[in-house]
């Protein structure tokens, strides 16, 4: 008979999953789902939480988790640990603040209700602390987005006429001239765009002109049918390695 470990491993191997990925999926450690299939329960939780664990795992890996859970039991009892039931019973005793007393409370008792108390206070101090903060937030957004992003919209108006100026006439001039079929793809430095693709070769005589402003990469598969002019003027292949060269604006 298959193992509690041994069940959720052959799961999760069937699932084709890895360790991180079902921690990640879970929200569980990563080294007590290990423990999990290692069939380790040795685990510095309460059992409540080592159930609720082994409860989400079984859901993921679509096992019967009501079944496993049952050999979590026996396990746990079998090491001595207290069970479910017991942990629920354990709950039922907490005092959380009523008046209600057991006879043999005593003064630890109400020292205990008023700390509860305390860190319920404290949490509600917490939260209106933190909503504090986030409206703070909103509204230092809300002020950058009226007073700061409105004059920006009126900038394009302010050199709109110098907007109307040709953006050609600074740009460089590339012209590719095939002497024999050859493939060519020339690409943006910058953003990787691709201004020529070199999928199709560029047949004999044919000719391409590339307009650019900023750096250039050119891929050729055969040098020697690839002539070019940079601005208009002739201009030599400076050839790299693995077939391509950079041209500088």
């Amino acid at each position: 008979m298959q193992t509690i470990g041994e069940r959720l491993e052959e799961a999760r191997k069937r699932k084709g999953v890895s360790i991180r990925e079902a921690a990640e999926s879970t929200k569980i450690r990563g080294d007590y789902l290990q423990k999990f299939e290692a069939n380790s329960l040795d685990i510095d939780l309460p059992p409540l939480y080592l159930r609720g664990f082994i409860r989400t795992y079984a859901k993921f890996l679509d096992l019967d988790s009501e079944r496993l859970l049952g050999d979590v039991d026996a396990a746990l009892a079998r090491e001595g640990k207290p069970q479910r039931r017991e942990h629920r019973e354990a709950l039922g005793r907490v005092d959380f603040g009523g008046e209600t007393r057991s006879p043999d409370s005593g003064e630890p008792a109400a020292n205990a209700s008023r700390a509860a108390r305390e860190k319920a206070m404290m949490i509600k101090l917490g939260l209106m602390a933190g909503g504090a903060i986030v409206a703070i937030v909103v509204i230092i957004l809300l002020i950058n987005v009226i007073f700061f992003r409105s004059p920006a919209k009126s900038a394009p108006q302010a050199n709109a006429p110098t907007a109307t100026q040709p953006a050609a006439s600074t740009d460089n001039v590339l012209t590719l001239i095939a002497k024999g079929p050859v493939r060519v793809k020339v690409m943006r430095v910058s953003n990787n765009q691709v201004l020529l693709d070199g999928m199709s070769a560029l047949a004999t005589g044919e000719t391409k002109i590339i307009r650019y402003t900023d750096k250039l990469k050119v891929t050729v598969d055969d040098p020697a049918k690839l002539a070019m002019e940079l601005n208009g003027r002739r201009a030599e292949l400076p050839i790299q390695q693995y077939g391509y060269f950079f041209i500088e604006p």
